[in-house]
């Protein structure tokens, strides 16, 4: 491998150029066909079935937002947030003590 690139070093700059673009096109062109054969696999007959069923794309979103919550609390667990209507009892609070470090010594 080497030795192929020193030999194309010492080449022309026109040259090497028409090696590169003749690189790109066959890089892009065995790109481009896996691309297409992938995309064969994906409009069976099955999918085109599906697909001429009426999607409803509010169905799907709400589907989407629920799965989300039942993640989140199937992960944290169900999270109860104070209700604005309830009454709360106030904290006890308790005096901090000052203490007198030079007292001491």
């Amino acid at each position: 491998m080497r030795t192929y690139i020193k030999k194309l070093q010492t080449k022309s700059e026109d040259s090497r150029k028409q090696i590169l673009f003749v690189a790109l096109v066959v890089s892009m062109f065995l790109v481009g066909s896996i691309w297409v054969y992938s995309l064969t696999n994906r409009f069976d007959d099955k999918v085109q079935v599906k697909a001429k069923e009426d999607i409803k794309p509010f169905a799907l979103f709400s589907d989407s937002i629920s799965n989300t919550y039942k993640n989140i609390t199937a992960s944290v667990g169900n999270i109860s947030l104070p209700s604005s209507q309830k009454e709360t009892q106030p904290e006890k609070q308790i005096d901090l003590i000052v203490v007198d470090k030079s007292a001491n010594q």
